[in-house]
Formats: C-alpha cells, sequence, structure tokens
C-alpha cells in the first residue's frame, strides 16, 4: 500500500501518534498532555490507509529556531524511504528552511543519508 504523507490538521490524532510512539518507547503516555505536546509543533505524518507508519514533530520559535524533538517510523515500515521522507517534509515544513536535531547514538547514519550534516556536539541537562 502507498504511503501517504499529511501536514496540517490531519497530519497525526493523538491516538495514532501514542500507537506508533509505543512501538519506539515501550512507556505510558497521557493522552492530554500529548495532545498539547502535538498542538505545538508542526507536525507530518506517514499514513498507509489508516495506520499512522511515521511521523515527525518539528518545534520553532517561528524565526531563529527549529528542531526535531523525534522522528518515529515503526518498525515493519523502516528501510523504505519514510523516515527520509519526512525529514525532507520537516525541512520544508521548517521556518527559514533550517533544522538542529540531535541523534541517539547509532542514528547517525541515518540523518547523513537525509542529507544532514554533523554540527556542534550537543549537550542533555537534567535536574539532579
Amino acid at each position: 500500500m502507498a504511503i501517504e504523507y499529511r501536514t496540517g490538521a490531519s497530519a497525526l490524532t493523538t491516538e495514532a501518534f501514542i500507537g506508533l510512539a509505543r512501538l519506539i518507547w515501550d512507556r505510558e503516555y497521557d493522552p492530554a498532555r500529548t495532545a498539547a505536546a502535538l498542538a505545538a509543533t508542526i507536525n507530518v505524518g506517514a499514513w498507509s490507509g489508516d495506520r499512522l507508519v511515521g511521523a515527525v514533530r518539528v518545534l520553532s520559535d517561528g524565526y531563529f529556531f527549529s528542531t526535531v524533538p523525534e522522528v518515529m517510523v515503526d518498525p515493519a515500515f523502516r528501510k523504505q524511504g519514510v523516515g527520509q521522507e519526512l525529514m525532507r517534509l520537516a525541512l520544508d515544513a521548517a521556518p527559514g528552511g533550517v533544522l538542529f536535531l540531535g541523534a541517539q547514538p547509532g542514528n547517525e547514519p541515518f540523518f547523513e543519508r537525509a542529507g544532514f550534516r554533523r554540527g556542534p556536539t550537543g549537550y542533555v541537562g537534567r535536574r539532579p
């Protein structure tokens, strides 16, 4: 079945996003908080029929800075170009056409294949 890429209000539903996220990260998701997070980002969804098989969210201040909090592809749909197309569409949707992001160790080749180049090293701060 062909993949349909959606942006705007039809890009994602909260339920579909949580279902996909659970395939990637096994944890509990609060639907109301998930819906609020989705409302605060530019979203692109990859759909196979009525099944969400990939998603990327762009978080932006609208001018200076845009980043990707996550890009997810259903494991059954990986290695088919879905992630690369999501990243291309995320770049198109990002104000100014520039995205800054961090890659989990081991995922760097995916972003390089999608046309991204390594930049400054990132850091994570957490409250004790």
